[in-house]
């Protein structure tokens, strides 16, 4: 006999959400923190890459589509889990009980820190028309600014980590529950590499934080400065 199509809905928007949580979100993640940390190289290298971004054609329509529309989806149904979901953690001391509350409580954490990273960066960006090659030396002064405070980089600091977490933790939760990775010697291994992924993120991330709070560099635009 066929679920009920509640059952169907619920078990296709669990599916979907958790696909998003990996591609295009996870991708975006890694693809962000790893731009971000080109400024450990170097000023030039960092404003060449936001200049490389800000430049594409249909930029605007892109980040709707494939970042904030997926984002936004992916945290409402995330919001819908943990109000609807039975958080057990401290009643069944299990390892994966824990993980799941974490999951869910980064992922609320992840959420308040877009809305403070996007209100800091991209608003201001948009208010200001600080567009193509404007954007990079703009955007770095914010950020010079931000992590010249204690504040700043704290904010920074505890956003990073939740969202590698709740990525490195995603990553695990979607190879079981996509059948990828089956057995429980299969599942401890897996959690282990997808920890140290999580880490790399990790050290990427804290490693941009620490360059900008040690070398705050403004910039000029690389064309019609």
């Amino acid at each position: 006999m066929a679920p009920p199509p509640r059952e169907q809905a619920h078990y296709l928007l669990l599916k979907i959400h958790s696909l998003m949580g990996i591609v295009p979100i996870g991708i975006f993640l890694v693809f962000h923190l790893g731009l971000n940390s080109l400024r450990t190289v170097g000023p030039l290298q960092y404003q060449l890459s936001i200049d490389a971004i800000n430049n594409l054609p249909f930029l605007f329509g892109i980040e709707v589509l494939f970042i904030y529309a997926p984002l936004l989806f992916h945290s409402g149904v995330g919001f819908y889990i943990y109000f609807s979901g039975k958080r057990n953690a401290f009643r069944y001391k299990y390892v994966r009980n824990w993980m799941y509350t974490l999951q869910r409580l980064s992922g609320a954490i992840v959420f308040a820190f877009l809305i403070y990273h996007m209100g800091t960066t991209v608003v201001p960006k948009l208010m200001y028309g600080k567009h193509l090659f404007e954007a990079a030396p703009f955007l770095i002064d914010i950020l010079n600014v931000e992590f010249q405070t204690w504040t700043g980089r704290i904010i920074y600091l505890i956003g990073i980590v939740s969202a590698t977490f709740h990525f490195a933790n995603g990553l695990w939760g979607f190879c079981v529950s996509w059948g990828i990775i089956i057995g429980k010697t299969a599942q401890r291994n897996a959690s282990v590499v997808f920890a140290l992924v999580g880490l790399a993120l990790t050290v990427l991330g804290f490693a941009t934080v620490l360059e900008f709070s040690l070398d705050p560099v403004s910039v000029t635009p690389t064309v019609g400065g």
